[in-house]
């Protein structure tokens, strides 16, 4: 049912699609085996083939030469065509990690092969693509909406109006808004970015806007991105609720029926479905649940009919005020430990419990919201981006530097050594070395890794140095590296770190951040690694400067 393939050109008239089919290796170099193969083949899986494979497949078929297509492609010239059948899928839509980094990431090398790669890629985005393939069934689309990113398919489904940024910052309140209730200062600071806009400020300038007002002993950051505090360098065992809002944004755009008339409906309709569906433990309740939460996200895409940006302005703004209405309401009841997007993590006393809860149900009802409450005992917080929590049943859910503690996965796998050290550490009382030399007694070497890419710049290099005959001098030599690359941090003193650069008059070098000063590149195989050339006290230290 899947074929997996990609597309290679050498010169002129000289190319190579190869296909991974029932897993047999088929090659083609001629348009009439292509021809035959495709006639046959129901959905084709490439990597970033959208913008380039599928585009060369489509030159061979209209006899086009593929090598001036890649060139128009490389030069970022206009290829108007592309292909129709079959259907494709493109691994890389919506990731941002490029197929050598994902090979790193699983512990491969870099010659592993690209298409035995996209199949475990496959497999890993599974529910990505399984909810994209069941709504498309469940809403009746046709089969080529596969290929739409999940914003565009929610727009399908609703079929709304695009909206324009004529009234982008006119922020429509929540109709169950107490602002009586709410500090004067916030308000106005919103108040003011309206009369501003109103005027004709540039909604660019504006919405880079903040306040930051003490809320609950702490600084909050208001703006137009969700409301953030938190304890600092907080390490704590107690009471603590974490008191989530369900389905927040959703709620707030059908509470207001923020969408146009026929969306909104729609929109009620598949929110309720799928809570029916979820009673019923009905699969079917994932392609409800995509549609419901892609749509918030959808609304600053310019590119789809669910553009409208003051919907996207007041779901946010009014979500801080509602989140902020909460934090007074519970102030002389508990202590505020962190604010985010959508709840609150307090610490309370056992007696105040009972009294907390019943604000909150209170809450709930004014608000017509659902709060998901779960009750944790101990909390590491270095800030509102970084922490780790364990819950009642013992669980841990880790955020930031700390969340994979259990090793990474193929979107990053960089230093989680410092992740599982770190978690170690302040939830199981283990110092940071001995998590170090454990994962290395175990040759746990992905753990060390560190994956880099040239991204924007031309290319990457490696320093080497040379002894001269003057004492503690050396001459630096540099070696091209491939455009992504593992680093690891190395006990050889005559190794440099890697640097990224940019071609001009002058080469220009600037120093990846966050590598050792020594450094060794491996993108071979990690069962191949020497993990003596690793310096575990570069990386123990590493750990140690998170500590709090």
């Amino acid at each position: 049912m899947f074929t997996f393939y990609r597309f290679d050109v050498v010169g002129p008239g000289n190319w190579t699609a190869t296909f991974l089919q029932d897993e047999e290796v088929i090659k083609i170099k001629e348009k009439g085996a292509l021809k035959r193969l495709l006639s046959n083949t129901k959905f084709l899986v490439g990597y970033n083939n959208y913008n380039m494979c599928d585009k060369l497949l489509a030159s061979v078929l209209k006899g086009i030469d593929p090598y001036t297509t890649i060139e128009k492609l490389e030069t970022n010239k206009r290829v108007t065509f592309n292909l129709q059948n079959p259907i494709s899928i493109d691994l890389k839509q919506e990731l941002n990690v490029e197929l050598d980094e994902i090979k790193y990431n699983l512990g491969y090398g870099s010659n592993m092969n690209d298409l035995e790669i996209m199949k475990e890629v496959f497999e890993k985005r599974d529910t990505y693509l399984s909810s994209k393939f069941e709504v498309v069934k469940e809403f009746k689309l046709s089969a080529d909406n596969i290929k739409k990113t999940r914003v565009m398919l929610a727009a399908e489904v609703l079929n709304t109006r695009k909206g324009t940024d004529k009234e982008r910052l006119n922020i429509i309140y929540d109709k169950s808004l107490t602002k009586n209730e709410l500090p004067k200062q916030v308000l106005s600071f919103y108040k003011g970015i309206e009369e501003q806009f109103n005027k004709g400020t540039d909604f660019k300038e504006l919405e880079r806007e903040k306040l930051v007002y003490k809320l609950a002993g702490l600084d909050h950051t208001f703006g137009f991105g969700g409301l953030h505090a938190a304890k600092e360098n907080y390490a704590v065992e107690g009471h603590f609720m974490q008191i989530d809002v369900k389905s927040y944004y959703p709620s707030l755009i059908l509470n207001n029926e923020y969408l146009d008339e026929n969306a909104h409906k729609y929109y009620e309709t598949i929110y309720n479905d799928r809570r029916k569906l979820q009673e019923n433990k009905d699969n079917k309740e994932e392609a409800y649940k995509f549609i419901i939460n892609i749509v918030y996200g959808g609304l600053k895409s310019k590119w789809t009919r669910l553009y409208n940006p003051q919907i996207s302005n007041s779901v946010v703004v009014n979500g801080q005020l509602i989140l902020t209405h909460l934090i007074l309401l519970l102030n002389n009841f508990c202590e505020l430990v962190q604010t985010n997007t959508d709840g609150l993590i307090i610490k309370y006393d056992e007696v105040m419990k009972p009294s907390i809860l019943q604000i909150i149900e209170l809450f709930e009802q004014h608000y017509q919201l659902i709060f998901d409450i779960k009750y944790i005992n101990k909390i590491a917080q270095k800030d509102v981006n970084n922490y780790v929590i364990r819950y009642e049943d013992s669980t841990l859910h880790a955020v930031g530097r700390f969340a994979n503690f259990d090793g990474g996965n193929y979107e990053r796998n960089s230093y989680t050594i410092i992740d599982k050290a770190l978690v170690n550490h302040y939830m199981h009382d283990i110092k940071v070395n001995r998590t170090v030399m454990n994962e290395y007694k175990n040759n746990n070497l992905q753990a060390f890794q560190y994956i880099v890419k040239s991204g924007a710049h031309d290319g990457m290099v490696q320093e080497t140095k040379e002894e001269t005959l003057l004492a503690d001098s050396y001459k630096s030599n540099f070696t091209k590296l491939n455009k992504v690359n593992r680093v690891f941090a190395a006990r050889d003193k005559m190794l440099g770190t890697v640097y990224r650069y940019k071609e001009g008059r002058e080469t220009k070098y600037t120093k990846v951040a966050y590598a050792s000063e020594n450094s060794v590149v491996w993108n071979d195989d990690l069962s191949k690694l020497n993990k003596r050339l690793l310096d575990l006290n570069w990386y123990i230290k590493e750990c140690e400067r998170w500590l709090f």
